[in-house]
């Protein structure tokens, strides 16, 4: 009986080990169609664009060239300036696009009539087709007879009217009466809203009160000011390719060195277009993030004597900054890879000012049909996302607060 008791003991592990082995055939039955997939439209054509990359390849390879594409890159100023326009595109878009979207949601979230429709309004243009929505924006932009040029013309011609009265004695007086009682009044109350409100208020009835004074002091500047509003539009929004800065210098008669010159109007116009486009789904995001911070905190905040203005910089924005962090990351990656817009409204025009460095990789691989350069574009490309999303990372690793 003993050795019958110990023959059959290594059989237990044994069937242990047997047991633990079909475990993980199965489980890598289950993901084998998933690696399948990840490999073939992942992995495949990721090694198989680095290894176009390295030859010179047009419809078909011709020689292997190892680098020299990627050191041709770098000497290519076609690559450099689409580096450029996206560069300006990123830092227009997605710093504005997350602070207005913010602005947005903090007032869609609070108890306000019709808030679910005014939510649904804003996160349209995101599920619209971008396709057809940038050629309706190409009409609204368009020189003749786009409703851009229309409206800003009537808002400049409107202003110039109210100016040419109001600037004039003796109503100018009283510009700047009202000015500065406004001014005072805003100071004396300020207790009474957030501080941010009262400094943009501020800001205004300030700005608005040395406007009138310099009128006063100089007429003739009146002149100039309201002939410029009526004459101002027209612009040539899509097909002007100085920089804005720059044409705002020729235009006004200042000379501006060429690496101020700024973004071109075209330029200015996608940006506009990407803007409306995005803004719906940042605005959901925050909304969604809005909804996680406890309302104990403000209640608590509240009986304390915190105002608006405090319970909005001390509580809401910390506890929203995982939210803002995701949006920025997504964001950038995001900009950075842009192309519909730019081949939509602009075709990379005029004069390369839209040509960013997605469109520039879609340039060369289809109409130069140099694959290999193409590649190797694309590749720099993924090299500066990687080391941008580290950079954000590194930055904002110890300012992410989480519950």
């Amino acid at each position: 009986m003993a050795s019958k008791a110990s023959t059959s003991r290594p059989s237990a592990p044994r069937s242990m080990v047997g047991a633990k082995r079909r475990e993980a055939l199965t489980a890598f039955l289950y993901i084998l169609p998933a690696i399948i997939v990840l490999f073939v439209f992942r992995l495949y054509p990721f090694a198989n664009a680095f290894y176009i990359s390295l030859h010179k390849w047009s419809i078909l390879k011709e020689f292997y060239v190892g680098l020299q594409n990627y050191i041709d890159l770098f000497s290519d100023k076609a690559f450099g300036q689409s580096f450029g326009v996206t560069l300006y595109y990123v830092f227009f878009t997605v710093p504005f696009t997350m602070a207005l979207s913010l602005f947005i949601a903090y007032l869609l979230f609070q108890r306000i009539k019709l808030r679910g429709l005014f939510r649904t309004l804003y996160f349209m243009p995101y599920i619209t087709s971008l396709v057809p929505a940038a050629v309706a924006w190409q009409y609204i932009f368009n020189f003749q007879v786009g409703f851009m040029n229309y409206a800003l013309k009537g808002i400049g011609t409107f202003l110039s009217r109210v100016l040419g009265t109001v600037g004039h004695e003796p109503w100018v007086y009283l510009w700047m009466l009202l000015m500065l009682a406004w001014l005072v009044w805003l100071l004396l109350t300020a207790k009474r809203r957030a501080w941010g409100a009262t400094a943009l208020l501020a800001l205004f009835a300030g700005g608005s009160l040395a406007l009138a004074l310099f009128f006063r002091l100089r007429p003739a500047a009146l002149a100039v000011v309201t002939t410029e509003l009526v004459e101002f539009f027209p612009v040539k929004w899509l097909q002007e390719p100085r920089g804005v800065i720059q044409y705002l210098g020729q235009r006004w008669g200042f000379t501006v060195p060429s690496w101020a010159k700024g973004p071109s109007m075209a330029l200015i116009a996608v940006s506009i277009v990407s803007i409306w486009h995005l803004l719906g789904y940042d605005v959901v995001i925050y909304l969604a993030g809005l909804g996680n911070v406890p309302g104990e905190l403000y209640e608590a905040a509240r009986i304390d004597g915190a105002n608006e203005s405090q319970v909005f910089w001390r509580i809401t924005l910390p506890l929203l900054s995982p939210t803002t962090y995701f949006l920025m990351l997504i964001s950038t990656i995001g900009a950075f890879r842009a192309f519909t817009l730019f081949f939509t409204m602009t075709g990379g025009g005029p004069l390369r000012t839209t040509t960013s460095v997605a469109y520039f990789i879609f340039d060369r691989f289809w109409n130069a049909i140099r694959a290999g350069y193409a590649s190797a574009a694309a590749f720099v490309l993924l090299a500066v996302i990687l080391v941008l999303t580290f950079v954000q990372q590194r930055a904002m690793a110890n300012r992410v607060t989480y519950q």
